[in-house]
């Protein structure tokens, strides 16, 4: 049963969400970007040196220093006591070695530096450009926000997981080193796609699967066409086919036991079952992270074996979650399974939780009693995620 915010419509919208995840993602990024840059580095250590009392006590003496106290005034008034006393024209040694001093560029620049007001002699050292530059940074937005980011830190959560699995679908075509486009069994037991008994469109490989604005869309249409099904008093009958539709699975490629399972998907309003799903090697269990079906959106699961099985089904209104994109999430561990439709509860399951590694299927078949109106009809995936937590 869904919660009563599910059957209010009560959900965050779509664009909110993705937008809000991906700023938090873009956020984590520059975060550690300039945590290992040469920018913050260099003001660190200048903060380290100009907050520092030896800093304060250079300082201090810079700003006190006075002519009259330095070494250099006294060589001048030394230098001006010995002219008095001195005789003719003859110069005594320590007349002539002060004169070279006091008519030095060393002694001009330092009774220049002494005689100037505190403030701006202080402007002219490297302890005040050290201390501007400080300060510059300080209030420098980069600077800013990296601190009070640091204080409140959002991403505690974020770094829990690393992402396993990812599909964007940048390309006009299927990779085929993630995705087969046909039942894992039936490629294994006799390398063929084939359907079920109470399915009226035939799953193609990969021909009802097609590309647009790096999206991926999965097609149900009418189209004549020749396929396997499976019968449970038969087996595998030949039969012809009036419709079409298609399947992508990571069976051969990815698989994963617990973690985050998540995908932004648009589902077709009208009468084609679709399904962003779950399964191991066994039909069960079984996890529909998402099932939109006869104006419905279900979560459902599936579990057990021989004559003990076990379902626990969920849905509610669909109409509201028709046509439009959401991102559907599975996050499962060791004891349990929580399902989310843009970031909220919808459903949470305690008992038979999997143990072992599932793949991801996303599908879209006609059932027998399904309408054929409406055709064609296309699921929308924009992309898909799978995380797994740390260590």
């Amino acid at each position: 049963m869904a919660s009563l915010s599910f059957l209010l419509g009560m959900v965050p919208g779509t664009e909110k969400v993705e937008a809000a995840d991906d700023q938090l993602r873009s956020d984590f990024h520059a975060y550690k970007e300039f945590e290992q840059s040469g920018e913050l580095n260099h003001f660190l250590e200048l903060e380290k040196e100009v907050t520092s009392s030896n800093f304060s006590l250079r300082k201090k003496k810079i700003l006190k220093e006075k002519y009259k106290s330095s070494e250099a005034f006294r060589k001048e008034e030394r230098y001006n006591q010995l002219l008095k006393r001195s005789k003719g024209d003859e110069k005594s040694p320590e007349i002539k070695e002060l004169e070279d001093y006091i008519q030095s560029e060393e002694f001009i620049r330092q009774k220049q530096y002494l005689t100037m007001k505190p403030a701006e002699r202080y402007e002219t050292t490297d302890e005040y450009h050290k201390e501007s530059e400080y300060q510059t940074l300080k209030k420098s937005e980069k600077v800013i926000w990296y601190f009070k980011t640091k204080k409140k830190y959002p991403f505690k959560e974020l770094e829990k997981w690393d992402l396993t699995f990812e599909e964007k679908f940048k390309g006009s075509t299927l990779d085929t080193s993630k995705w087969m486009t046909r039942y894992y069994w039936g490629d294994q037991t006799m390398d063929s796609s084939f359907v079920l008994e109470d399915d009226k469109s035939f799953i193609t490989d990969g021909k009802n699967v097609e590309f647009y604005d790096n999206k991926a869309r999965i097609v149900t249409k009418a189209g004549r066409t020749e396929g396997l099904v499976w019968r449970t008093d038969q087996g595998f009958v030949l039969e012809d086919f009036d419709f079409t539709s298609g399947l992508i699975s990571t069976a051969k490629s990815f698989r994963q036991k617990y973690g985050i399972f998540t995908a932004k998907i648009k589902m077709a309003g009208g009468s084609v079952a679709q399904s962003f799903w779950m399964v191991s090697e066994t039909m069960l269990p079984h996890i529909d992270v998402a099932r939109y079906e006869n104006g419905k959106l279900h979560s459902n699961y599936f579990w057990g074996s021989g004559n003990s099985t076990h379902k626990s089904i969920s849905k509610t209104g669909g109409a509201r979650y028709a046509d439009e994109y959401y991102i559907f999430t599975l996050e499962w561990s060791p004891n349990k399974l929580v399902w989310k439709i843009n970031g909220k509860v919808f459903k949470t399951q305690t008992s038979g939780v999997p143990q072992e590694e599932m793949y991801i299927n996303l599908s879209s078949n006609l059932k027998k009693n399904a309408s054929e109106s409406g055709l064609p009809s296309a699921m929308e995936i924009d992309w898909i995620r799978v995380y797994r937590l740390k260590s």
